[in-house]
């Protein structure tokens, strides 16, 4: 059942033989052999090894997993379970992943299971042998944190649907509907999501179950994002421009929406903030002449951002005639701000997102 190539299996080897290497008097010898197994049996365990210390030899299991996610681990874990009692042995378990998230570290040490990644990051405690080590900088967390198909452009009108009332359950054909999205992308996030542990399948339909840990990585890779805005400047004051940006809002075919500070106030007010920004649909020109906005280079308290997508303006809402996008938008722009801009998030996910 190995899920990993031979590089892979290779490349755990080494790094186990740099782990172990850090105790006086241990010997490694791999792929000892359990004889007369069954061949399904002898394949739940994807390579075995024995461990000699203090005189006493420890027969270890591992399941390799190409992901660290808490579900595949989970299943690593299961794997590993059913050959041992499969085998009616005693042997110490252990799964291996190039990269292992917390919560799937969690998941390995609620069933007494060792765990390394290709890193060095590892929790081995078996008999008198125990190693910990963590905060090991891994190349692989980046394509963790960074899935282009949970974070492209379908995949987060997805999100902002979930995110947006994560209380409700979606069927899968109205999600799509809902987003605009194939069956396929809504199968491919379903995937992601679940690996991750963030969602779970009810008989009414997908549920997030744990919705504050997708928003918190979401805006990790969002804030990363370059926003480019086009900066001008407005004679009137803040509440004067964006009254004007409604009126106009009103008569366009192109969408358009307050974010960032402009946006927060209107659902957690707690700073007062000195320059407006908007997502607008069309050209910014027109929009920046049809409201006497003057380019400016520097001192600009208007800033125009280009929607990534139209998922942005999903879910507007209007405050006093002023479009704004929603609050689950709004947390993601302000992780952009510099201005005090996690502050503000903090206050809108307190009073607004996740206020129960």
């Amino acid at each position: 059942m190995n899920q990993a190539g031979p590089e892979f299996v290779a490349k755990a080897r080494d790094v186990l033989t740099r782990l172990v290497e850090s105790i006086p008097n241990l010997k490694v010898e791999w792929d000892r052999p359990v004889h007369n197994l069954p061949r399904e049996t002898a394949q739940l365990a994807d390579f075995t090894l024995e461990l000699t210390h203090d005189n006493r030899v420890h027969t270890v299991a591992v399941a390799v997993r190409p992901h660290g996610f808490p579900q595949q681990l989970r299943e690593a874990v299961n794997q590993l379970i059913r050959y041992r009692y499969k085998t009616n042995r005693d042997d110490a378990l252990m799964v291996v992943a190039p990269y292992i998230t917390a919560a799937g570290g969690q998941v390995c040490r609620d069933d007494d299971v060792s765990y390394f990644d290709l890193a060095g990051n590892c929790r081995i405690a078996i008999g008198s042998i125990y190693i910990e080590r963590t905060g090991i900088a891994n190349p692989h967390q980046k394509n963790v944190m960074a899935v282009p198909s949970l974070y492209g452009m379908r995949g987060e009108r997805i999100l902002r649907t979930l995110l947006t009332d994560p209380r409700k359950a979606w069927k899968g054909v109205t999600l799509a509907q809902q987003t605009g999205a194939s069956m396929g992308t809504v199968s491919t996030i379903r995937k992601l999501l679940t690996e991750r542990d963030w969602l779970k399948e009810t008989p009414e339909g997908l549920l997030l179950s744990q919705p504050q840990k997708l928003l918190r990585e979401w805006a990790q890779v969002w804030g990363r994002r370059p926003l480019r805005p086009l900066g001008y400047f407005s004679r009137l004051g803040v509440t004067e421009t964006e009254q004007k940006m409604g009126a106009f809002a009103q008569t366009q075919t192109h969408p358009l929406a307050l974010t960032g500070a402009a946006a927060a106030w209107r659902y957690a007010p707690m700073t007062r903030y000195q320059r407006t920004q908007v997502y607008w649909g069309g050209v910014p020109d027109e929009l920046a002449q049809a409201m006497d906005w003057k380019k400016a280079e520097e001192g600009a308290n208007v800033h125009i951002l280009a929607p990534r997508d139209r998922g942005v303006f999903d879910f507007l809402e209007l405050h006093e005639g002023v479009p704004v996008v929603g609050a689950v938008q709004t947390y993601l722009d302000l992780q952009c701000d510099p201005a005090r801009g996690q502050e503000a998030a903090e206050q809108l996910w307190q009073t607004r997102l996740f206020h129960d």
